[in-house]
């Protein structure tokens, strides 16, 4: 009995050393491991519902119905733009758009809408869109604007307004516009005078290509007071060709100093004149009377040079230069510049075969030794830099 009571009491030592160290060993192994902080907890901020006053805020048009096809299209961009910026769901977008309709359109809106529901059809965003574009932007209408885009040419508008309408129709375009098409289009477009200006720079940059149109429109007007002096000298030209004027009444010939029924040189005024006192004949050559101008001893021959005309009554020309770089000159398909021999001499030749004049350098001149002669009127010359 004795012996059986040591014997548990032994095992109850055992137990508990090794319940002792079991213990020891878990402290051990918590104050090697790091304390756990204790993540805050993540607030979730409440969905707003966004109401008519946060559309009334950025402004919104009414559609009456009454509006071109291009302009109802731009509405509805319009209030998409605005329901993306209000982050609103399909169901707000429906019940904002409803709102915006006035007059005609909402009471198409909601003959629509009657018919949808009978028909068991959704009334969604989606599909409000769709009988929207159907009722006021049809297929037959994009169908003409992209019509008119392919057809589009500048006509009678500034470069400005052209770039206006044809950015404005390149909207509807069903093609993938790639860059360099749409340069083409535009500069096919142009009208005659600027296309021969900017399809020899073949660019390929639309805002460039447009700056370009706009540079070549401002030269092709000219600065307003020496357009109007080459005006001015060119009628005065075309005057000076015009042959003079005789009275529709007479039949016969008339006199330039009394617009009598003869010729000037029987004018009774004249006091040299047939019929005049004396009776005696008048040269128009030496002013000398007693012989016509035919029979002057004193005439001179016809290859005597002439004097000068003062250069106030020298007619004038008008016309335009063109400004190339050398890089563009050399990287244009219709123009040639080469090096040619002229005269035994090395001289640089830019050939344009749409040129109306040609010029050349004062020292390439003196270098061939050539002779300049006067060409009777005086050529005006207007630069891109105004000169």
């Amino acid at each position: 009995m004795w012996r059986i009571q040591a014997m548990v009491a032994n095992r109850r030592r055992r137990s508990s050393g090794v319940d002792d160290i079991v213990e020891a060993i878990h402290r051990m192994v918590d104050a090697m491991q790091a304390p756990v902080t204790a993540q805050p907890r993540t607030v979730i901020a409440p969905v707003r519902v966004p109401i008519v006053e946060d559309l009334l805020r950025h402004k919104p048009a009414e559609f009456t119905g009454k509006a071109s096809p291009d302009e109802a299209d731009a509405w509805l961009r319009k209030c998409e733009k605005i329901f993306k910026v209000m982050n609103c769901k399909d169901e707000h977008k429906l019940l904002f758009a409803a709102y915006l309709l006035n007059g005609d359109a909402e009471y198409w809106w909601a003959g629509m809408q009657q018919q949808m529901e009978n028909s068991e059809e959704l009334v969604t965003w989606a599909n409000f869109r769709a009988r929207f574009l159907e009722k006021y932007f049809p297929d037959t209408a994009r169908q003409d604007i992209k019509a008119e885009f392919l057809a589009l040419q500048q006509g009678d508008m500034t470069v400005q307004k052209y770039v206006n309408r044809f950015e404005h129709l390149a909207r509807y375009s069903s093609q993938n516009i790639t860059k360099e098409w749409k340069c083409l289009k535009f500069e096919r477009g142009l009208k005659l005078e600027l296309k021969r200006v900017v399809t020899p720079l073949r660019e390929r940059s639309f805002p460039i290509l447009v700056e370009q149109a706009k540079g070549a429109e401002s030269l092709e007007k000219g600065p307003g007071p020496i357009v109007s002096r080459h005006q001015k000298n060119v009628a005065e030209a075309r005057q000076m060709k015009k042959p003079y004027s005789r009275s529709q009444t007479s039949q016969g010939p008339s006199c330039y100093q009394c617009g009598g029924p003869y010729l000037k040189r029987n004018c009774p005024q004249l006091a040299g004149g047939v019929g005049g006192s004396g009776d005696h004949r008048k040269c128009f050559t030496c002013d000398k009377p007693g012989h016509f101008a035919n029979n002057c001893p004193e005439k001179k021959s016809l290859g005597t040079k002439k004097p000068a005309a003062s250069p106030a009554e020298r007619v004038r020309a008008v016309g335009r230069v063109f400004a190339l770089t050398t890089t563009e000159a050399t990287q244009s398909g219709n123009l040639i510049l080469e090096l040619c021999m002229l005269f035994g001499n090395l001289v640089l030749v830019l050939f344009d075969s749409g040129a109306t004049h040609s010029f050349i350098s004062n020292v390439c001149m003196g270098r061939l030794q050539l002779v300049t002669r006067d060409l009777g009127c005086e050529l005006l010359i207007s630069t891109p830099s105004s000169g």
